[in-house]
């Protein structure tokens, strides 16, 4: 089952006889719940680090996969399910729970596995985690608990002088043995806030870079989560993320994680003056905040002249120049429609402000009336709403013909497929053309675009 039908399906399955797995190959440790008191109890509350340590403790009387009853939480806790499922949300956000559910759809199991804590190096380490508890706890406690959580470096001027085991030992007769395959108790750690590469566009990104002597190659798996980590922190878009690199990679040592993380930080507080980032649910997040008309309406106050140094990085070429100067001189749209559309052309073409194609779309939008970016946008929103009902539709008639026996056409079956595109996608464009529509609305991303020019300067 995919991930997101699980995910909705989640709620409706827990139930208090609702049967659940704790999954916990590794004991906590002394070490182990001081770090959970230190340095996550203040970030989860105690609800969440209560139901932490009772998945560990109580996974010690029972036998390893012993298949047990929610309604035990409720009892145990004193807390509807509702409450118990929060919880967990903010386990498994922060990396101390996995969380499974049966693919089969009336066998309604769910396996908890327990991760171990971070080392209080690699939270402290952590981007995210250690602002956020910096912001939570202030900075005496953020110290003190630093303090107690540091142990000293090996003095130096020494020489090690372990033995080796080939020093020590002899091997014997391998006769008879071979290596176990079976699966054994193992610190399976968490591995920091629950985050993917795939929460940040990257192909959007080295869009930006082009031009730039910041090459590819700099991009590890390490830095790539570094960047993940920093855009959700900061609520950076690919192209804040560009400013950030300008100032954090040279050509020849790569990307300097320290000093990215510096200029993010840096970087925010230019935006949001000392104020740094909180931890918060993202069901408690003001509307006002995650709004996308906020970088709508800063389109409306920008010189397109301006928004163009910022695409190109203050190198426009004379084609860019006369392009934006002959859309303010030839036609009445306001500055935020001009903004919005120079980042969709953009974005559409990879880079390349095309002439043509951009002079007209904007003959386009003025015929239309569009007079803000919000409408320009929404218009945007419209045809693409229309342009997934229509594919909706044609998929449905498909269907239906393959339901009366009819025969598949040779392009459903990769035969003959560029020949029959190309006479269909000139019959669109002539319609298109006839409904004033075309390239006005024909990015199904543009949305994912916004997105990530919000907060663009």
């Amino acid at each position: 089952m995919p991930k997101a039908v699980m995910m909705m399906n989640f709620n409706d399955r827990l139930k208090p006889n609702t049967e659940f797995i704790i999954y916990r190959p590794a004991k906590l440790s002394t070490h182990h719940l001081d770090v959970i008191n230190e340095l996550y109890l203040p970030l989860i509350n105690a609800e969440a680090a209560m139901v932490y340590i009772y998945f560990n403790e109580s996974a010690s009387h029972y036998e390893p996969l012993a298949v047990r009853f929610h309604r035990e939480m409720m009892d145990e806790f004193g807390m509807p399910l509702s409450k118990f499922s929060n919880e967990i949300e903010k386990l498994e956000a922060i990396g101390l729970i996995r969380t499974f559910v049966s693919n089969e759809a009336h066998d309604d199991l769910f396996i908890y596995e327990v991760l171990l804590p971070l080392t209080p190096e690699s939270f402290f380490k952590d981007p995210m985690l250690s602002l956020y508890l910096y912001n939570t706890i202030g900075p005496d406690a953020y110290r003190k608990k630093k303090e107690r959580l540091i142990y000293p470096g090996m003095p130096e001027n020494f020489s090690e002088v372990t033995r080796k085991f080939t020093e020590v030992f002899t091997s014997g007769s391998a006769e008879g043995f071979s290596v176990p395959s079976e699966s054994f108790q193992k610190e399976n750690h968490s591995s920091g806030p629950n985050m993917d590469l795939d929460d940040f566009d990257f192909d959007v990104l080295f869009t930006h870079l082009k031009g730039t002597k910041i090459d590819r190659a700099f991009f590890t798996k390490e830095v790539r989560m570094l960047i993940v980590k920093l855009s959700a922190l900061f609520d950076l878009n690919a192209y804040d993320i560009k400013q950030i690199l300008m100032s954090s990679t040279t050509q020849y040592a790569g990307i300097d994680e320290e000093q990215l993380k510096y200029e993010a930080r840096r970087y925010y507080q230019k935006e949001n003056g000392s104020r740094l980032p909180k931890l918060q649910k993202e069901d408690e997040t003001p509307k006002a905040q995650t709004s996308g008309n906020s970088y709508i309406d800063s389109l409306e106050n920008i010189n397109p002249l301006d928004r163009l140094n910022d695409i190109r990085n203050f190198k426009p070429s004379d084609q860019d120049l006369k392009l934006v100067t002959d859309i303010i001189a030839k036609t009445s749209l306001p500055n935020g429609v001009i903004n919005l559309l120079l980042e969709y052309v953009y974005q559409q073409k990879q880079g390349d402000l095309n002439y043509p194609y951009t002079m007209k779309i904007a003959k386009d939008w003025e015929s239309k009336g569009i007079l803000s970016a919000k409408d320009a946008y929404q218009s945007i929103m419209d045809f693409r709403q229309q342009k997934k009902n229509a594919s909706q539709k044609a998929a449905q008639k498909y269907n239906y013909r393959e339901r009366q026996g009819e025969r598949r056409p040779a392009w459903m079956d990769g035969k003959g497929k560029v020949e029959e595109q190309k006479p269909k996608v000139k019959k669109e464009e002539k319609s298109e053309d006839r409904s004033t529509q075309k390239t006005a609305k024909d990015d199904p991303e543009i949305q994912k675009m916004i997105e990530e020019f919000r907060k663009s300067r």
